[in-house]
């Protein structure tokens, strides 16, 4: 399967990367991180150039990693600065490295032309993330664990621009029946995507109403960003009927956003990281341990689902795939993923890329 490399992907919590080797696979690469004593954080290839063994099986010797089978030793660029036995060190012996930049709490590396990694292009949509981490926040940040997925990333990547799901795949959670018959809206701005719904004088969904306990109806609204082809921030909430629809609007009334960050790490599993930012109850720890505790099981409910239609997928017996109104989040996301891989391949192999023209 064809992945885009020349972008940021997520390749781990911030708090996962340290003094240890920490072994990842990522766009089916194997690669190694760890942190110099600095603090920087470091991205190699895991694998030793003498007999392959996975450098993150060595040990860290100062900011240098020491194979753990003859004892070749990298420093944090990949260069071989040590080679047991000899005097000097094979000509051209090193190892690849990632560019890597730490944001957001995450690390994030660049699998593509390194000459291209350009910070600019990190994720940087979500002042609400900033603002939970300032002096005076308005916004409560919290972390989900690390989830591993048994699917193509693309199916995590649909799955959230398909608020029809909700209502069936979440009934304990996000779901309600008086959001099945409610139309969808899809746009699109360059490579982004915006699907939405808003679901006006309607029951609050069973996870809103745990936090706002309206004595009766509410306005509902689910918008999900899609960043291709593996970023999305799904805005939802609710407030009283009529209330205002505006950013600000939204504000005064219980808001979450959830962000998810899907790192492919085969063509058929996902590295899934993820948090949430809710304007209400901040200093709440009951609360906080409460909504993760939802949310996370919202997402296993995503997880089933996901990884049975991985499954499927190797044997489908269906000829044909029917298409609905609802999927017109999916097949543009699928259509634009396909274009910004085939410009990039394109662009590649006549000397230049996508990002180096833009």
């Amino acid at each position: 399967m064809a992945f885009l490399r020349n972008t940021w992907y997520v390749a781990a919590r911030s708090g996962e990367v340290g003094r240890q080797c920490l072994a990842r696979k990522i766009l089916g690469e194997p690669v190694m991180l760890y942190r110099t004593a600095a603090g920087q954080p470091v991205a190699l290839l895991d694998r030793c150039p003498h007999r392959l063994l996975p450098l993150s099986m060595g040990t860290l010797q100062g900011d240098a990693i020491e194979c753990g089978y003859h004892g070749l030793t990298f420093d944090s660029t990949g260069q071989c600065i040590r080679a047991p036995g000899q005097e000097r060190v094979p000509l051209g012996t090193a190892v690849r490295v990632y560019p890597v930049a730490e944001h957001m709490g995450m690390v994030w590396i660049w699998p593509g032309d390194p000459a291209l990694a350009d910070r600019s292009k990190l994720f940087d949509q979500l002042p609400q993330w900033a603002n939970a981490r300032g002096p005076n926040p308005q916004w409560a940040l919290l972390e989900g664990p690390l989830t591993y997925v048994k699917s193509n990333y693309l199916l995590l990547s649909e799955n959230l621009v398909d608020p029809a799901h909700v209502v069936y795949v979440h009934k304990r959670s996000l779901g309600s029946p008086a959001m099945a018959n409610i139309p969808i809206e899809t746009s699109q701005q360059g490579d982004t995507l915006l699907v939405s719904r808003w679901t006006p004088n309607a029951p609050a969904s069973p996870i809103l109403q745990r936090y706002g306990k309206w004595a009766g109806n509410v306005d509902r609204w689910q918008y999900y960003w899609m960043y291709p082809p593996h970023i999305a921030v799904v805005d939802f909430g609710a407030g009283l009927p009529g209330m205002d629809r505006s950013n600000a609007g939204r504000d005064a009334a219980i808001r979450l956003f959830t962000a998810h960050f899907m790192t492919p790490e085969t063509a058929t599993t996902t590295h899934y990281f993820w948090f949430v930012l809710r304007n209400f109850a901040l200093g709440d720890r009951a609360v906080a341990s409460d909504l993760i505790e939802q949310v996370t099981m919202t997402f296993m409910e995503d997880k089933a689902i996901l990884e049975a239609i991985e499954d499927a997928e190797v044997e489908p017996f269906v000829t044909s795939r029917v298409k609905l109104a609802v999927d017109a989040g999916s097949v543009r996301l699928r259509h634009t993923v396909e274009q910004m891989i085939s410009e990039e391949e394109a662009l590649r192999t006549s000397g230049r890329t996508r990002a180096a023209v833009t």
